[in-house]
């Protein structure tokens, strides 16, 4: 039996269109999304195993880091653990996992590799942490099925954008994984990956927060019914308590940066801070993405004081009303720009309701993401001189983000402990 990994190169795309299509895509329930597996996979630090036998390829690997099975002696980066998230390709994939894991580590010789068969039966370890009236833990076996449908719900995404079940298992080994409980009913759900390494880091914070091992919070959902009872935040919440259980100091995503309640809740309500941007970063369209999918990349300090004093039950946004904060300097009027950024603060306009305007006029929708786009490329990052949304901010209907010029007082600020 042979192995060679996929290597994201310039056939990256072809080859991974030829595997899905020999796997069984779009209708194999057990493959992760197409676009996850282009985009994000390579920014975990996973890797795609190829393994073939007589000039045949049987088999695909998809390798997700994992913790460690006693993480707190163990040096990840000396020692890293992968689940191999395994594919059948053909008969001759018979093999014994063994014989799979072993021909990996000759190519990973200080790696930890778990064999995982997506198809096999597995556990679900439920939990539950109550909230007043709420509920949030691990989901159980039964609850699997209706997180899957709620994410096809929420985002209206055709089957094959939707994310395996079976990944929730014990086995699967997820960095987070959460549900939302009301009346004892799936209401929304949290899952995330761990994340080997990831952007760059300002000041000496990939020292002092373990910048190599971080957790990457890939999805969250509520559904609409359920809206309006901090799901969101308390998901959050307990993301964060439960990744400083497991020593880990960085939790990382992506959020639509014209999502005005995304950025109240992810600057405004949990104090993250952005200052990676990426452009049409996913090549899909659904019905919350008419225009192309750009994304800020978050971090999220979770060992912080501003961070870990925040409360399950009293926490509030904070959005600043721009008609009483003259010295903060607004560089947009919709999509026209108005000024080259100089102030300390500087407020960045968004639509007012991006997911309405989507629907209703899709040359607005086009026009509001190319100059913000702009913007944020231009004058969003952790350089002299750059920017770190922070924060939001209103006037009237208006809808605006807040950031600050990036300078070591800044970093200082956002780390304290």
């Amino acid at each position: 039996m042979d192995l060679r990994f996929l290597a994201k190169d310039s056939n990256w795309v072809a080859e991974l269109d030829r595997l899905y299509g020999a796997l069984g895509a779009p209708s194999n329930a057990l493959l992760l999304p197409r676009h996850f597996i282009e985009v994000v996979l390579p920014k975990l630090g996973g890797k795609i195993a190829l393994f073939a036998e007589g000039g045949r390829e049987i088999g695909v690997g998809f390798l997700f880091p994992r913790a460690p099975e006693n993480s707190a002696s163990v040096d990840r980066m000396l020692k890293p653990a992968f689940t191999l998230r395994f594919h059948a390709l053909a008969p001759e994939a018979s093999h014994p996992p063994a014989d799979f894991v072993q021909l990996l580590n000759r190519h990973l010789p200080h790696a930890h590799i778990v064999f995982y068969d997506p198809g096999a039966p597995h556990t679900y370890l439920a939990t539950a942490q109550a909230f007043g009236d709420l509920n949030i833990g691990r989901p159980g076996a039964d609850e699997v099925g209706p997180i899957r449908q709620a994410h096809q719900q929420i985002w209206g995404s055709p089957p094959e954008s939707l994310y395996p079940a079976d990944m929730y298992s014990h086995e699967f080994g997820l960095g987070t994984a959460l549900t939302a409980r009301v009346d004892g009913a799936v209401a929304g759900f949290l899952f995330g990956f761990y994340r080997v390494g990831g952007s760059t880091l300002p000041a000496d914070w990939a020292e002092r927060f373990n910048g190599d091992w971080r957790i990457e919070s890939q999805a969250m959902g509520v559904l609409p019914a359920q809206r309006g009872k901090r799901l969101a935040y308390l998901l959050k919440w307990e993301q964060a308590r439960l990744a400083r259980q497991q020593g880990v100091s960085l939790i990382n995503w992506t959020a639509d940066p014209l999502q005005f309640a995304n950025a109240a809740l992810n600057f405004g309500l949990l104090r993250a801070a952005a200052f990676d941007f990426y452009a049409d970063l996913y090549p899909f369209r659904n019905e919350l993405n008419q225009a192309p999918a750009s994304r800020f990349g978050l971090t999220w300090l979770v060992q912080t004081t501003r961070v870990a004093e925040l409360s399950p039950q009293d926490a509030r946004a904070a959005l600043l009303d721009l008609r009483t904060a003259p010295d903060v300097q607004r560089i947009n009027v919709g999509i026209q720009q108005i000024a080259d950024p100089t102030a300390a603060q500087i407020a960045i306009e968004i639509p007012a309701d991006w997911t309405a305007l989507q629907r209703t006029n899709l040359d607005q929708t086009l026009a509001w993401r190319a100059a913000t786009d702009a913007l944020f490329a231009q004058y969003i990052g952790c350089r002299a001189g750059q920017y770190v949304v922070t924060g939001v901010g209103v006037d009237a209907d208006r809808r605006f983000l807040i950031a600050e010029q990036a300078a070591d007082s800044l970093w200082e600020k956002l780390s304290q402990i």
